[in-house]
């Protein structure tokens, strides 16, 4: 039995070759992951870890080793992981190829990214290294994969800014366009696609060093954990027997399990990727084996390989296509995914569910006994204890020629999402006749803890024909009494009409196909979803100002592709701190006391702040007049900041933050939703609204029909990949740096000096992108910065704190849910007269600054409709959550679907098509608004048409109508919706700084934060054409350098939001370059005049210079009232999308949506919506929408009653879209020959008008769901709250098990 002492002469060097260099660690930390080793041992800050749950991919590396794959080969496999969960020690003896190893802008772009570049596939940049390593990582693992194999390349990342679209594009130019034909691949593009180090990766085979030969015993130890690589199966029993690692040992695989649940507490790690008796998949004549430590990935490949061994391989594989992603299904193995669900019984395990169904069994060996083994099958190995087991061998049998295996999930996305109930079904039975042949296996997932089989159904249908009506109706009463559900698990009725779709399902498809009627077969056809794709149209701008109104690449674009692009967090100082948010745990109670005492005692604490403290200190404790930095006395919230731990790494300072103990007193049930808020009758009285325009008591009475109605939103979170964060440097003469993600540079300057007590000179806040804010960054960074400038300020060292995903999410706050009560009046032939709302907003425990002002929803009530009568009456409601904010287009999107909810249910119940009503109310030229806004030209009626008619509305409202009468479960919907946004910017004040440099080269400090919106371009464009317009030759405007954001040059202006942020700073820019203009109009006249033409820019310049000319000018874009009303401008646009619904799960797929917007003359349609030459991206416009088609279909918070904590706090369970949810046809097309007199070079803005449009989306399931219910005898209006979740549409419809189990 071995010891510790025998283990340390083993090697305990972990080496690898990182991007063609070889690196060597000794006694590396077996904690700590290999993403952290990278960017803080390395310096490799191109990839990022948000979530540290493999949940978003923004982390992705390449790794390559002979132990990937499941043969026995000395030739590298290459295979995508998340370094936030791979273990440094575990890439020993292998090839790690970062975003920094595949190409920069120094040595040139890799074709990956060069495409990614021109197709505008990045925004904020933060997701776009770990899209390139994943596009990267399936063309080293397949030069020549499928469209359909480059679409499942990314479902392990997530990108909220684009939509996914242009990078889809991108990627799909390196797949075969059709079946039997060659992908180009990277021939005939600058680079390649292997890597660029002095190190050939495909050579590592050979070398043993780096990628096998004889393997050494790896162990490595660092502060009390070891990490030990076991070489055999006896080495490992021997570890596992050995006193030294009794009661704290895990066997560790792909570690991917530790991004869902803290892993169990081991001081030892013993590493079982090289064993060999483990690694292997192998067929045999009767099954597939698959070793102990063979991952989910070598699997698939074996299966795919060999898919016609067996009736059950097909399917399988088809499921496993949807368990996690790539990167953690090239590592995780499968037998670790059966131990994890040993573990917690509550994982709902795909891998655990479909192989019960397929009646694996496992191989066995126990450490405790010397070896010795057993087989048994999943049930029982879910009951056992594992100490010291290691399951050696998994046995898939195969089927035979009379099997029948079909499984089933449900989750809330397509990709990437763990299963909300699964099922898998086993029948060997005569085809012809359906009588089985032998008992049945059937399995549930979800029900209970671990899978559960039927048996007492599986006991009746043995010998019984399955195409029996009666059978299947005695079948399911048997099943529905043995499936009980556990309270626990959640969402018991919905899972229980699961339960019967999954075994109608199951049942039906058993049937051979040319017996199933027609309008029953769309409950089972092919689940795999086509490929996506996309169009774009737009005019070709204005010659006389270009470059304004030409596609350009966002200035950072290659930056960001090549992970050069700087964050804030990338950027390290010497002697730095780092910090920790001590946060609340419960949601209302009074603080008795705040006991630091255990975390100070942590070595490598260095202070801790409280409330008390920083008072103590002479600070100020207000991030605002309603909101405390820390809390002083009373918690509001679950996750209110209490204080702040700061110590010498932040592994330190997160650890001691948990050791801070808070009492708590007088602790209250939470307020948390706007029922409860009404129960309490808690609101905040001051801030709510009433307006009124004209008279709805008497149109009420006058008019021919009144409906009445309700209708509610949810929360939403930015999910802003860049969490919120600061950086605060002391300086001399007590002057403070501090570096921020915000959207708000003065605010964070104002705060932070009286936070201090400092004057604003002695604060200087610097931003230079922002890796995602949609709102979350206006206010709500600010408390963050106050935060760590106490720390910075007290301790004179510099300070960082970035917030962990579970604190943002729990602490920062979201978008507001609303609920509406409406009362409309209208005339029989569908003329609306009248409106009345009743509005309830909840916004939390307290204000955030201004947001939100009840009154602003006047400003949207009257969407693009001229309704003469309306009544508004909102109310604020108090709840125990934190402050909510500001996101992407707040009140306007929750305004557009309440308002147009109200005009669905009028059409409704008058039986008039809903797109019929909207026309009659149409705004036109010359109305005015109940805000007194002059409409002088109005031009949503002709956007309307024209989209009508450019997506075949009237054509596909027929074929919607046929197929819903074809198919009586899945039914389809469509939907077309109009928007107004209002330009409001009246005292808005931008500023630029403009400098032209005596070589002629051309700078710009703008007081815009660059939040992937392409507004450094955009500035860079206006400047060109502006100081281009003296020369005869063109300035290139992405020569053109755009500083970082800083409160020296861009102090006292208005913050970064609400889509007119481009035009404001385009403003700033334009007015500084026209002040240099007319100081060189003399010189070029002169110059002209002499030579008889217009000099080149450096000629011009170099005169200039000669003659002292002062080439520097500050502009300031400050605006007044607009001409016809309060806001400068209006734009309009409209949104059609057709959708799919199976009312048998409630699951929605959007099949087409069309977008037509009215963007004036755009800065930059490369930006605004694609590029010219790429007519298949799609930009800011298609982001926005797929934005809110996760709020209306996909993103739901929920939260424990009893603590007030959000449940769905991280990557886990909070399911933004994915790709796999975006339309399957996505058309976007700005209005051509469209204009704005009242607007910055004539544009309008486009980041917010397309996310109200997806609320089309969600009017399309409503009309589905329509067609359903009328088809299942279920009379009334079909209200759908938003989000439609797949929960919540399939209860809409209205689905009742007697409707199942009719086939005939």
């Amino acid at each position: 039995m071995p010891g510790m002492d025998e283990l340390q002469e083993n090697e305990n060097q972990v080496r690898f070759v990182l991007n063609g260099e070889l690196v060597s660690v000794e006694n590396a930390d077996p904690k700590q992951c290999l993403g952290d080793y990278l960017r803080k041992e390395r310096g490799l800050k191109g990839l990022q870890m948000p979530c540290r749950q493999g949940g978003c991919g923004a982390c992705t590396v390449l790794v390559s080793s002979p132990e990937f794959g499941s043969a026995a080969a000395n030739a590298p496999v290459h295979r995508i992981v998340n370094s936030c969960l791979r273990p440094l020690c575990s890439v020993d003896g292998m090839v790690v190829t970062t975003i920094e190893g595949v190409g920069t802008t120094k040595k040139g772009l890799h074709p990956i990214q060069e495409q990614l570049v021109k197709s505008n596939g990045s925004q904020c940049g933060f997701c776009t290294p770990g899209m390139v390593m994943s596009m990267y990582g399936l063309l080293k693992d397949n030069p020549n994969p499928t469209p359909q194999q480059v679409e499942n390349g990314i479902d392990g990342n997530l990108c909220r800014c684009t939509g996914y679209r242009p990078i889809l594009d991108a990627f799909q130019t390196f797949s075969c366009k059709s079946t039997g034909s060659k992908s180009s691949g990277c021939e005939g593009r600058s680079g390649d696609c292997d890597g660029r180090g002095p190190v050939d990766i495909e050579e590592c085979g050979s070398r043993r060093e780096l990628c096998g030969g004889e393997l050494t015993k790896l162990t490595c130890s660092k502060d009390g954990h070891t990490w030990i690589r076991a070489t055999s199966l006896s080495h490992l029993y021997k570890l596992l027997r050995s006193t030294k690692c009794s009661g704290g040992v895990r066997m560790v695989r792909g570690n991917t399990t530790t991004g869902i649940y803290p892993p169990p507490k081991a001081k030892v790690l013993i590493d079982i990727c090289r064993v060999p008796e483990l690694s292997k998949v192998t067929v045999t004549q009767r099954q597939i084996v698959i070793g102990g430590a063979a991952t989910i990935t070598d699997l698939m490949v074996v299966l795919k390989d060999n898919i016609d061994l067996s009736p059950t391989f097909r399917p399988l594989l088809a499921h496993l296509q949807r368990v996690a992603h790539p990167q953690v299904r090239n590592v995780g193995s499968v037998a670790g995914n059966l131990v994890f669900c040993n573990l917690h019984g509550d994982f709902t395990s795909d891998i655990a569910t479909t192989f019960m169904a397929a009646e694996v069994r496992l191989r066995l060996g126990m450490a405790n006994t010397f070896g010795t083994e057993e087989t048994v099958g999943l049930w029982e190995f879910f009951q056992m204890s594992l100490q010291g087991v290691v399951i050696i061998e998994i046995h898939l049998p195969y089927g035979t020629s009379q099997t029948q295996y079909k499984s089933y999930k449900v989750a809330l996305r397509k990709a990437n999402a763990h299963a909300l109930l699964n099922a898998a079904f086993k029948f060997d039975m005569e085809k012809s006749t359906g009588v089985c042949t032998r008992p049945p296996v059937i399995v549930y997932g979800g029900v209970k803890p671990y899978p559960l089989r039927a048996y007492r159904t599986e006991a009746f249908l043995d010998g019984k024909c399955c195409y029996n009506q009666e059978v299947l109706n005695q079948a399911y009463n048997i099943l529905s009494s043995e499936m009980v559900f556990d309270p626990a698990l959640g969402r018991t009725g919905y899972k229980a009409t699961l339960l019967a779709s999954f075994f109608y399902k199951g049942m039906l498809a058993l049937r051979p196909s040319g017996s199933i009627p027609p309008r029953l077969r769309s409950a089972v056809s092919n689940d795999e979803r086509a490929i996506s794709t996309g169009q774009v149209s737009f005019d070709q701008g204005d010659p006389t100002l270009y470059p304004v109104s030409k596609p350009y690449s966002k200035s950072s674009a290659a930056l960001q592709v090549t992970g050069e692009a700087v964050y804030l967090d990338d950027v390290d100082y010497a002697g730095e701190l780092h910090s920790t948010l001590v946060v609340a745990t419960v949601a209302s109670a009074q603080i008795k006391h705040i006991d630091p005492t255990r975390a100070l005692a942590k070595k490598g604490v260095v202070s801790f702040l409280s409330a008390a403290s920083i008072a103590a200190d002479g600070y100020c404790n207000l991030a605002s007049e309603e909101e405390e930095v820390f809390a002083s006395t009373r918690v509001k919230y679950y996750g209110q900041a209490l204080g702040l731990i700061v110590a010498t790494s932040k592994e330190i300072a997160d650890a001691a933050s948990k050791l801070v103990d808070v009492t708590y007193t007088d602790q209250n049930p939470p307020i948390l939703t706007i029922e409860d808020a009404i129960a309490a009758d808690s609101f905040f009285s001051e801030r709510g609204a009433d307006f009124k325009y004209g008279s709805t008591e008497e149109a009420f009475e006058e008019a021919d029909v009144i409906i009445e109605g309700q209708v509610s939103t949810g929360h939403q979170y930015h999910f802003h990949l860049e969490t919120q964060r600061a950086l605060c440097i002391p300086g001399e003469d007590n002057t403070l740096k501090v570096y921020s993600s915000t959207q708000h540079p003065s605010l964070i300057q104002y705060c932070v000096g009286v936070g201090l007590n400092k004057p604003q000179q002695k604060i200087e806040v610097v931003v230079k992108r922002v890796g995602g804010a949609y709102g979350a960054k206006i206010f709500r960074s600010t408390a963050v910065a106050m935060a760590c400038s106490y720390a910075a300020d007290k301790l004179q060292k510099p300070v960082r704190l970035v917030l962990d995903i579970g604190t943002n999410m729990q602490s920062v706050g979201a978008r507001s849910p609303y609920l509406c009560k409406y009362k409309v009046g209208a005339q029989k032939d569908g003329l609306i007269k009248a409106i009345q709302l009743l509005i309830y907003n909840n916004t939390g425990a307290h204000f955030d600054f201004d947001y939100p002002a009840m009154d602003t929803l006047v400003v949207w009530m009257d969407c693009a409709y001229n309704i003469p009568n309306w009544t508004l009456v909102g109310k604020v409601a108090k709840t125990n959550l934190p402050a909510m904010t500001y996101m992407r287009g707040p009140g306007f999107v929750e305004m557009l679907f309440m308002v147009e909810t109200a005009i669905e249910h009028t059409a409704t119940v008058l039986n008039i098509r809903p797109d019929i009503v909207r026309e009659m109310i149409m705004y036109v030229d010359g109305d005015r608004t109940p805000q007194n806004q002059l409409l002088p030209t109005c031009n949503v009626k002709h956007i309307f048409a024209a989209l009508k008619k450019s997506s075949n509305y009237e054509q596909r409202m027929q074929e919607v109508e046929k197929f819903n009468i074809n198919n009586q479960w899945v039914k389809r919907g469509i939907g077309m919706v109009p928007c107004k946004f209002v330009a409001y910017y009246e005292l808005q004040a931008h500023t630029a700084l403009v400098n032209v440099y005596q070589d002629g080269s051309i700078s710009i400090h703008g007081s815009g934060v660059e939040v992937g919106q392409g507004l450094d371009i955009k500035i860079a464009q206006v400047a060109a054409m502006a100081l281009g317009s003296l020369s005869k030759d063109d300035i290139n405007p992405q020569d053109i350098r755009i500083f970082p954001t800083t409160t020296i040059v861009a102090n006292n202006v208005a913050c970064t939001g609400g889509s007119v942020t481009s035009e404001l700073a385009a403003g700033a820019v334009l007015d500084g370059c026209k002040q240099i203009v007319k100081k060189l109009k003399v010189l070029a006249d002169k110059l002209e005049n002499a030579s008889g033409e217009k000099p080149t820019w450096a000629e011009l310049i170099n005169t200039a210079a000669a003659s002292f000319t002062d080439l520097q000018a500050r502009g300031r874009f400050c605006a007044g009232p607009g001409k016809d009303g309060a806001f400068q401008y209006l734009a309009f646009g409209a949104g059609a999308t057709e959708v799919e619904v199976d009312c048998l799960t409630g699951e929605v797929r959007v099949l087409r949506s069309d977008l037509l917007l009215d963007c004036g003359k755009s800065l930059n349609p490369a930006v605004d919506i694609g590029q010219v030459g790429q007519p298949n991206t799609l930009n800011m416009v298609q982001g926005a929408y797929v934005q809110g088609l996760g709020y209306f279909l996909h993103e739901e918070f929920l939260f424990d009653r009893d603590s007030g904590k959000l449940l769905t706090d991280g990557t886990w369970e909070y399911k933004p879209p994915s790709s796999k949810d975006i339309p399957l046809d996505l058309r976007a097309s700005l209005l051509e020959n469209s204009g704005n007199p009242s607007g910055v070079l004539r544009s309008k803005f486009s980041g917010e008008p397309p996310y109200g449009l997806a609320a089309s989306a969600l009017f399309a399931v409503r009309r589905a769901l329509a067609a359903a219910r009328t088809e299942f005898g279920v009379n009334g209006y079909c209200s759908l709250n938003a989000p439609a979740t797949v929960e919540k549409v399939m209860l809409a419809a209205g689905l009742s098990t007697s409707s199942m189990f009719n086939v005939k």
